[in-house]
């Protein structure tokens, strides 16, 4: 969980292409947060029941993506869920799991922000579809 004293957030960022998800690691380390990686829904159950996760980033476009999102807020209700797509528009079907939506082309301040924003509230509502 957030760890006040620090300010250090653990986030688990699930994205089945390595070369994807690389940079947007090491930039979100290198701003202060806590990365585990998963790029199955097997290895995301698993950093969530073995470590303390305060948002998930998913990359809407991984198979299972809906499932392991599913599953992950059916374990914990107020779990920030921040998915990011190609075009920013939450599917139907995912409406009640994701917390927010950033395109892929964003940027990475738009990143930030949205995670400063889903961790302060924790998980209310959508912020943004």
């Amino acid at each position: 969980m957030l760890d006040f004293c620090s300010g250090v957030a653990t986030l688990l960022c699930l994205d089945d292409r390595t070369y994807a998800l690389a940079a947007r690691v090491e930039w979100l380390r290198a701003h202060g947060y806590a990365v585990l990686v998963a790029g199955s829904i097997e290895s995301a159950l698993d950093a969530f029941l073995t470590s303390p996760i305060d948002v998930v980033l998913l990359d809407c476009h991984m198979a299972g993506a809906a499932l392991v999102a599913t599953l992950l807020k059916r374990i914990r209700p107020g779990l920030p869920v921040v998915m990011l797509a190609s075009y920013c528009r939450v599917p139907c079907h995912l409406v009640d799991v994701v917390t927010a939506c950033l395109g892929k082309g964003e940027t990475p301040a738009a990143l930030l922000h949205t995670l400063r924003t889903v961790l302060k509230r924790g998980d209310p509502g959508q912020v943004a579809a």
